[in-house]
């Protein structure tokens, strides 16, 4: 992106502007350090931060340009940093109005590479990036990344004095049972428990004492609730049933940490995975005369459980959460992802967090280990022409989403609502814009990082075509740099609509005058059921004689899309009518003198 559009945009989680006129600023390394550990970044060197007029950044330009580069290679290069992440191309000189800025792309840096730190001090000198700037590593947040650092994997590693005593042999012997049945001959089954787990990788022998002690694997996967929890005090498993839910019932079902079970990996798995196969909405298949109700839906979901938790880091505060709604399913892993989301889309070699779990699994059938696991799942889902599945990586509260969303993606279904909405104004978009309408319309929202995941486009001209569509009213956007959304303007207007608001602006105009409508008893309900913010929207109507959607957010705090959905709803219930454009739409009362 130019450097205008980047001041367009802003400074955010991504993007960081330095005034920079004579020599390299010291915190500069504090924020390469933090784009370098979290997902990487623009600084721009010679743009300045105005507070004194409309434009809220200037280019100030930077002197001594051959000076400034040779001091930042040379610094990067020395001790400030414990490693130098960025080649030439990384950097580049710009030169704008007879001025000269420093623009630097800083990549997201390898999980071996992790973590990135200054003078030499992991502990104090590691910084990550969230939307207010930079901010100072916890020790566990440091930690964390030294062990995804390791290609063999923590979970490998042994835990001196956890042994037998620290497991629950009944979960042993039915992870035994489940791999003879899959393992028919296999050479572990004579073996006794010790040895079978030492095979497994659940226990290991520490050469030096010669004594076996579990592994970090064998805990988690087998161990008793207790034993867990004095070794890994955040650990927490959570499955929650949200299926026709309202406000008076949070869920239908949970199965969580309650004392009643041994709360181990397995166990948790086993009972969880047949609440989820439970009530599919897909249709069962034959084979000659044989049903067959594992389907590729089925054997999706199994990988998205086992992946949730072979790529969980139990380490950090975080909760192994599974929700089930009516229409997707969601699991939650605590620890970020190893690799960018964008390389996961792509396939390829996935980057284990727990790699020995990931083997206890794929040994009795489940999970696999070559990349193809999400493969299996985004193939399920098109098979089914459902929505592609979102994964996203949320860096604040350091845990990864997959949301599998059972929702037809079939253009026929969505396409006539769009033309409702916009009418004829959508043949003149393209087929990304298209996509991105249809995409925003199924999931409720879209952002830049959803659209990288379906289309083949590069960040920067997705932002570019996100941008022009609110610009020309399609959308409507929330948020600021990567927390930035954008929803379908359900206001949106064209010339074809505009006609039929004026019939209904016609209709409303009475000569059956009662009296003024001066509060929500002067109306005329006849039982209409409103929700509060339906009430709250008539009632800024009744005081100021109109409100929009930027006066709703504004005085009912909620945001915009709420807003648009709650004047619809009105509209519907015959209350209020639409008129104007886009940016210029208001609303009023169907008939203000009732």
């Amino acid at each position: 992106m130019d450097i205008f559009e980047l001041m367009d945009i802003g400074e955010n989680s991504e993007i960081e502007f330095k005034k920079a006129k004579n020599s390299v600023p010291k915190d500069l390394w504090e924020t390469y350090s933090a784009m370098a550990n979290t997902n990487g970044g623009t600084i721009v060197l010679g743009v300045e931060e105005r507070f004194d007029t409309d434009e809220k950044f200037d280019i100030s330009g930077v002197e001594s340009v051959e000076k400034m580069l040779k001091d930042f290679w040379s610094t990067i290069n020395g001790n400030k940093v414990n490693k130098n992440i960025l080649m030439e191309e990384n950097v580049e000189v710009i030169n704008i109005n007879h001025k000269k800025v420093i623009k630097i792309e800083i990549p997201r840096a390898s999980y071996i590479d992790k973590p990135i730190y200054l003078n030499n001090n992991p502990y104090n000198g590691t910084y990550k990036r969230n939307y207010e700037g930079d901010y100072k590593c916890s020790q566990d947040e440091v930690n964390a990344m030294f062990r995804d650092a390791s290609e063999k994997g923590f979970d490998s590693s042994i835990l001196e004095y956890y042994d037998m005593d620290d497991l629950d042999m009944p979960t042993v012997n039915r992870y035994r049972n489940r791999f003879s049945v899959i393992n028919l001959n296999h050479a572990w089954h004579n073996l006794s428990d010790e040895e079978f787990l030492i095979q497994l990788g659940a226990m290991d022998k520490d050469r030096k004492t010669k004594k076996v002690w579990l592994t970090v694997a064998g805990l988690l996967m087998f161990g008793k609730s207790t034993s867990i929890r004095s070794y890994f005090p955040y650990f927490n498993l959570d499955y929650l049933k949200m299926v026709n839910v309202d406000e008076d019932l949070r869920y239908n079902e949970r199965f969580t940490i309650d004392g009643r079970w041994e709360s181990n990996l397995f166990n948790f798995f086993t009972v969880v995975i047949n609440k989820l196969s439970e009530d599919i909405p897909i249709p069962f298949k034959l084979n000659g005369i044989t049903r067959i109700d594992d389907t590729s839906v089925h054997r999706a979901i199994r990988e998205a459980f086992v992946n949730a938790i072979v790529h969980g880091d139990y380490s950090v505060q975080g909760t192994l959460r599974i929700k089930k709604f009516k229409d997707r399913f969601e699991f939650y892993n605590p620890g970020c992802l190893k690799i960018p989301v964008a390389d996961i889309y792509k396939g390829g070699t996935s980057k284990c967090r727990n790699p020995f779990i990931q083997k206890m699994f794929r040994m009795i059938g489940f999970g696999e280990n070559i990349g193809s696991g999400f493969f299996k799942i985004l193939k399920a889902w098109k098979e089914q022409q459902w929505a592609i599945p979102i994964l996203e990586e949320n860096f604040a509260t350091n845990e990864v989403v997959l949301k599998l969303n059972m929702i037809s993606l079939v253009p026929e279904v969505y396409m006539g609502k769009l033309k409702e909405i916009y009418g004829s104004s959508l043949d003149l978009l393209n087929a990304d814009e298209i996509k991105i309408l249809v995409t925003a319309i199924t999931e409720d929202e879209v952002t830049n990082a959803r659209m990288q995941c379906v289309t083949n486009l590069h960040p920067n001209d997705i932002t570019e075509m996100l941008r022009s569509m609110v610009n020309r009213g399609f959308l409507i956007e929330e948020g600021f740099g990567r927390g930035k959304k954008y929803m379908i303007n359900e206001e949106f207007c064209c010339e074809e609509s505009n006609s039929g608001l004026d019939v209904i602006g016609d209709e409303s105009k009475g000569n059956n005058v009662e009296k003024k409508v001066v509060s929500l008893d002067d109306l005329n309900l006849n039982n209409v059921r409103l929700s509060r913010v339906e009430e709250d929207i008539l009632k800024i109507i009744i005081n100021d004689g109109f409100t929009s959607t930027r006066i709703n957010s504004e005085k009912l705090e909620i945001p915009k899309h709420i807003s648009i959905r709650a004047c619809n709803d009105l509209i519907e219930k015959g209350l209020i009518k639409r008129e104007g454009c886009n940016r210029a739409t208001k609303y009023v009362l169907v008939n203000n003198n009732l």
